[in-house]
């Protein structure tokens, strides 16, 4: 079965992990940091955004393949992995520049789809939709 809304957002989701990676490599490897952040608090914000990016994106993703594998609609598939994307940037992103506003918007997206896509399976596994 194919799955090209979720097969997007995991590519999309896959370079973007690069891009959040890259600097957290490439300042560890420059401070001769393997582990920890050395006491640097922006640091620390690029370890934890890389972090809490692997901690949500990828149960996301299966959340909504899942969905879209169920038979979910074009538009609650697409908006589902939308809201996903835009909730993990303002995340990433509010935390790499220190914006709560952002880190919270985002924290409250990425619950959103995950909640949303939770309640979907469930009602479609107990045959409620």
């Amino acid at each position: 079965m194919e799955l090209p809304i979720t097969s997007a957002l995991a590519g999309a989701a896959a370079i973007f992990l690069v891009l959040l990676s890259m600097p957290v490599a490439l300042r560890r490897r420059a401070a001769k940091l393997s582990f920890g952040d050395g006491g640097d608090e922006a640091f620390n914000r690029k370890i934890r955004a890389q972090a809490n990016f692997i901690e949500y994106a990828p149960l996301g993703i299966i959340a909504i393949g899942l969905v879209e594998m169920g038979g979910g609609s074009q538009l609650t598939v697409c908006g589902l992995a939308a809201t996903l994307a835009a909730g993990r940037l303002l995340h990433a992103f509010g935390l790499w520049s220190n914006i709560l506003i952002g880190r919270a918007l985002g924290a409250i997206l990425t619950f959103a789809v995950l909640l949303v896509a939770g309640v979907l399976l469930l009602a479609g596994q107990a045959g409620l939709i």
